[in-house]
């Protein structure tokens, strides 16, 4: 009869090894989907508020495309967003009549952003476009 114990406990604990490792792989891609996800959704919120700045600044009587282009620059830079591009329509802003529209584009490629599966992913870019009348 004790024997009979011992090699129930013993074929638990192998049920139970076995279990754990069908399960740990879907936990980990679980984990890492999850905090990938939620560096997409930073770099995203990142650009956005980079090119509300930025156009915020463009848009302004007396201000030059230079001026607009570090406002956006310095979001990126406080929030670490590597590689991005920031381009405005017109490119010279000071050249806009007032109560045309600007555009500005900020862009970022997802391998440079990601923290894990970047060198998997190299084509993809996030752009976010703003558009706000000239004052």
């Amino acid at each position: 009869m004790r024997n009979a114990k011992k090699v129930k406990r013993a074929s638990r604990r192998g049920a139970a090894l076995v279990e754990f490792a069908v399960c740990l792989p879907v936990i980990m891609i679980l984990i890492l989907g999850s905090m990938e996800a939620t560096s997409a959704i930073f770099v995203r919120q990142a650009l956005t508020t980079s090119a509300y700045e930025g156009i915020r600044e463009a848009i302004r009587t007396g201000s030059n495309s230079a001026v607009a282009t570090a406002r956006a620059q310095a979001v990126l830079t406080a929030r670490q967003i590597r590689s991005s591009t920031i381009r405005f329509t017109p490119t010279d802003v000071r050249s806009a009549a007032r109560g045309s529209r600007v555009v500005i584009e900020v862009s970022a490629p997802y391998a440079a952003n990601s923290p894990f599966f970047g060198n998997v992913v190299q084509d993809r870019t996030t752009t976010v476009r703003s558009v706000m009348v000239k004052e």
